[in-house]
Formats: structure tokens, sequence, C-alpha cells
């Protein structure tokens, strides 16, 4: 077998295997329920990103069978993919799988017709598993913990973590925190860096169109002058800036 097709192969039943799985759910579990659930009077919310809808089915499957077997009944997962997920013989521990189809609907048997964006949000769920869906787009203001186990890289990097910035009363001293099972913290701050220190213009713009900008806000009531010296007091104190940027971990 070409070898390139053999790595591939090799690291997909890796990843799809149910130890490698279990291990994951433990750590992400264990973490949350002692560091993150707790949070802004016990309405923290986590979500997990994985790599593939068949990983997420298995990180679901993980999910309830661990908090069962430890006797977690306040963390509850909701699964997030799109279309159908069915397993095959070449997928690893899937005998029992296959021919059985998993859906959003059948893995969520709570949901009882809600939209997954309204079932996250009220107290039937802390933990979103994400399988591409709702990493980009997706605002949930008591999301506090992100999960990685999956390649992150350039704008996708950006917008998947940035799900951790919108604001709720107590998180700025609470803080967010990023577990990650797959990337290396330099190469997520080398996605970050061009949104963070860097602005460039492809052509060269009118100075007087910031100023009409800024009147049309100011008239409109956007912001005021002194949530502006705020915003600048907090930006440029290098303390407050350590405090409000997501911790991060990698268990490369």
């Amino acid at each position: 077998m070409e070898s390139k097709r053999a790595k591939v192969k090799l690291n997909q039943w890796v990843r799809l295997h149910d130890y490698n799985i279990a291990q994951k759910v433990q750590v992400i579990v264990e973490h949350f329920k002692h560091n993150v659930m707790g949070l802004l009077g016990g309405q923290a919310k986590a979500m997990v990103v994985t790599s593939s809808r068949k990983e997420a089915v298995r990180y679901k499957q993980g999910f309830d069978k661990y908090i069962v077997e430890k006797g977690y009944q306040n963390i509850h997962a909701l699964v997030a993919f799109s279309g159908e997920v069915e397993f095959t013989d070449k997928d690893p521990n899937s005998e029992s799988l296959i021919g059985e189809k998993f859906t959003e609907n059948n893995m969520n048997p709570l949901l009882k017709g809600r939209d997954l964006r309204k079932a996250f949000d009220s107290d039937d769920y802390q933990v979103m598993i994400v399988a591409n869906k709702f990493q980009t787009g997706f605002d949930q203001p008591k999301l506090c913990a992100m999960y990685v186990d999956k390649k992150l890289g350039g704008v996708e990097c950006v917008q998947t973590l940035s799900r951790l910035n919108r604001t709720y009363l107590g998180k700025v001293e609470t803080g967010t925190f990023v577990l990650d099972f797959f990337n290396d913290p330099d190469d997520i701050l080398k996605a970050f860096q061009p949104y963070y220190q860097t602005a460039e213009l492809a052509d060269v713009s009118d100075p007087n169109l910031i100023f009409d900008l800024s009147e049309k806000l100011r008239a409109a009531g956007i912001f005021t002058g002194h949530e502006v010296e705020q915003f600048c007091a907090a930006f440029f104190v290098k303390a407050k800036v350590m405090r409000r940027l997501p911790t991060f971990a990698s268990l490369r």
C-alpha cells in the first residue's frame, strides 16, 4: 500500500478507536466538572471540537457512557453534525454500529423538537460536541471552555476559538480555557498573529471616512466616550489583558 494512504488509514483507525476516545472523554468530563462547571453561577458551557462526524458520534457515545458510569447526573452533552452517519466494517470497533444510522435527532433524545442553539442555552445541556457545525457563526455567551481534537489553522482557527470571546456577566473575572489535544501552541499563536498585530489596506483610504463613521456611531449611541476609555485602560494594561485572554493548554 502507498505509504501516505496507509498513514491516513492508520490515523483514522487510532482516532476512532474506543480506547482513544474514552481516554479523552475522561479528561474532558473531569476537567469540566472540577474547573468549568461552577463558573458563571453554574451556567458555564463547553464545546468539544472534533475533526469528523464519525468522531462526533463516538465522542457522544463515550460521553454518555462515562457520565452514567460515574453517576454525573448534572452533566449532559449535545452533539451537532449534518446529515446521517453510518459506520462500516473498516471502522475500528464498529461491529455493533454497522447498519445503524446516526442523526442529530436520534442522538439528542432530550431535544424535543427544539433548535440546537436554544437547547444548548437551556439547563438541559452543558457540553456541545461538534463536527464542523457551530465552529463559526455561533454565539453562546456562556461558553467558557473549548476542548479541541482537530487540526486548526488560519481563519478557521481564529473563528473557532473566538467562540469563547462573547461577553457575559462574570466572565471577565473567571476567564476562559482551551484544552487542545491536537495543535501546537505556536501554530495557534501564528494563526492569530495577523489579526492581533497587523492591519493592512489594499489601497489608500480617505482619512475623513474614519471621522465620518465615528460621528455616525456616536450619533447612533453605539458607544460612549467613557466606554472607549474603559476599553483602552483594559487593553493597554498588561496585567488586565492577560487575565482576559483564554488559558491555552496543549496535550500534544
